[in-house]
């Protein structure tokens, strides 16, 4: 599954490093051709401001409360 989104600013990282964090599946933030750890906070704070982002999860793990939790980021 991939749910689109956009950081605005350095302060949204420790939220999303926290809703990555309480899955316990992997979840990956993709943009353009580079792959990112949602759990790395170090890894977060070298991603794009202000453009498309992707989270990457696999397919077939329950996600309706990861959608949920993202819609602040969308």
């Amino acid at each position: 599954m991939v749910i689109h989104f956009k950081l605005t600013n350095k302060d949204q990282v420790p939220t999303l490093n926290s809703i990555a964090s309480k899955y316990p599946f992997e979840i990956w933030i993709q943009s353009e051709d580079r792959r990112y750890d949602a759990n790395s906070m170090l890894s977060l704070y070298t991603l794009p401001f202000k453009r498309e982002l992707q989270l990457v999860v696999e397919d077939g793990v329950a996600s309706k409360d990861l959608l949920e939790d993202m819609k602040a980021f969308r």
